[in-house]
């Protein structure tokens, strides 16, 4: 050890008392500006991650809208595919409205994200149900509905991916987000596949045995999502109490109403 430092006390022995101190304080400032560099260099990443979240929260505000819309517009047009003639009305709103959410989507995305082939693939598969949609059976509206919707839950995801939302350390916070992105949408899709074979069932009165099949087939998918988001909600809770209150009654409520 002492050959180690014996540079540094020749060297030492060899200045005079000002010199000493001047080599000292020069060595003390490099070390404080080393940690400073590396404390500005942390909290500028946690700025800056903090904010992609932030943005990509506003981003997944309007697709979630525009996801809701296009599960009520499958509804509808099984309704109205299926005899409902009631129904017309108010699938043509409805069209309307989800034309408006895609919009709203496309301006609220990043150029980045806006021109990713994700995204290219929802808006061709909305233009084609938009204005074919009513010239398909039932069944094949049903399935390109769902395989668009389908794509618009994936999307979200990247998004989540692009945004850093996917990286968050907190636990409360990637709970969170994980049932924002990933277990509420699980949740919402066979909900809204469920009122969509519904509506068309109840249109036409009857029902067959591999349709029977099908819906106990969600049903059992939906079980399985439903504690998935529950089981979520619960870690929530657990690590950031504070939010209990304001959490276990609308979880209750969604579970009944499930």
């Amino acid at each position: 050890m002492q050959a180690v430092f014996s540079p540094a006390v020749s060297l030492m022995n060899r200045l005079r008392y000002n010199a000493k101190f001047l080599l000292l304080g020069a060595a003390f400032l490099i070390v404080i500006l080393v940690l400073m560099y590396s404390v500005f260099s942390a909290l500028s990443r946690d700025i800056e991650s903090t904010r992609a979240e932030l943005g990509g929260l506003q981003m997944l505000k309007p697709i979630n809208q525009m996801t809701q819309a296009m599960q009520q517009h499958r509804g509808l047009s099984a309704g109205v595919l299926n005899g409902n003639e009631a129904m017309k009305d108010k699938r043509a709103a409805k069209e309307k409205e989800v034309a408006a959410a895609v919009m709203a989507v496309d301006a609220a995305l990043s150029s980045t994200l806006r021109e990713m082939p994700a995204w290219k693939a929802v808006r061709q598969d909305w233009d084609a149900i938009a204005s074919q949609g009513l010239s398909w059976t039932p069944p094949e509206n049903l399935k390109r509905h769902t395989v668009m919707i389908g794509n618009v839950l994936q999307f979200m995801v990247t998004v989540a991916d692009e945004t850093q939302l996917t990286l968050d350390p907190v636990m409360d916070t990637y709970y969170f987000m994980d049932t924002l992105v990933s277990k509420m949408p699980a949740m919402l899709e066979p909900l809204g596949i469920t009122r969509a074979r519904g509506t068309g069932l109840l249109t036409k009165k009857e029902i067959s045995q591999q349709q029977r099949v099908d819906l106990a087939s969600i049903l059992s998918q939906m079980e399985s999502t439903l504690r998935a988001q529950n089981t979520n909600l619960e870690k929530v809770m657990r690590f950031s109490p504070a939010l209990k209150d304001s959490l276990s009654m609308p979880t209750r409520e969604f579970s009944a109403g499930a």
